[in-house]
């Protein structure tokens, strides 16, 4: 049975790739107030696609880690904790900006979208690497997933677990690589939907606004 599509799968990756320029500036740029303003505008959005919100509590809890050692060593170096609060919502915020830009982006559409660009010889390259980059990540992190380490690990296990995920890696280079080329030259076009993408133009001048204001 075929999957079916939200209207926000359906933006084009040119608009997807705005959205994360518009959200990096907001990260960096933007006041406690705007970041709330911006996340709570994020979190409308995402209704049209129900499944966002599942991905932005995992991408939540694989850096759960990283807000507990921020705030250990804020809190050890004095760091004021109205400069934490903003940090740790700037990342919250970029985390569900990416989630609403890349969690429901499928290998498909990033191939109908650069058919354009792949035309030339350095659009060709530079999807090639993108999705090359992206495999490997996926590759690694299945490794990860499989191979969970079992109690607590010394230094020296994790490093040799480190090494033992990029040979099993690199066996499934030529496999990926082969997975790679056939998907960019087997994918047929199809149309691109209006109304996704007046969606992302809409979200973005919402940002832009609420940047500038």
């Amino acid at each position: 049975m075929e999957k079916r599509l939200s209207v926000l799968s359906e933006q084009h990756l040119g608009f997807r790739l705005l959205i994360i320029v518009l959200s990096l500036i907001g990260a960096i740029t933007a006041s406690w107030q705007k970041i709330l303003l911006l996340i709570g505008i994020f979190l409308i959005f995402m209704l049209l696609d129900g499944s966002l919100y599942k991905q932005v509590l995992k991408g939540l809890r694989v850096t759960l880690p990283f807000f507990t050692a921020y705030w250990i060593f804020g809190t050890i170096f004095k760091v004021q904790f109205p400069l934490m609060a903003l940090f740790t919502l700037k990342v919250i915020f970029f985390i569900i900006a990416g989630v609403y830009a890349l969690g429901n982006l499928s290998l498909e559409k990033v191939l109908d979208d650069t058919r354009f660009i792949r035309k030339f010889h350095w659009g060709r390259w530079l999807v090639h690497f993108g999705l090359a980059t992206s495999f490997y990540i996926h590759a690694y992190t299945s490794y990860f997933t499989n191979h969970k380490p079992e109690g607590k690990n010394t230094i020296g296990e994790v490093i040799d677990n480190m090494f033992e995920a990029g040979s099993s890696v690199l066996q499934k280079s030529q496999e990926i690589e082969d997975k790679l080329n056939l998907s960019i030259d087997s994918i047929p076009p199809h149309s691109s939907s209006f109304v996704s993408n007046l969606i992302a133009i809409l979200l973005s001048g919402i940002m832009i606004l609420i940047m500038i204001w």
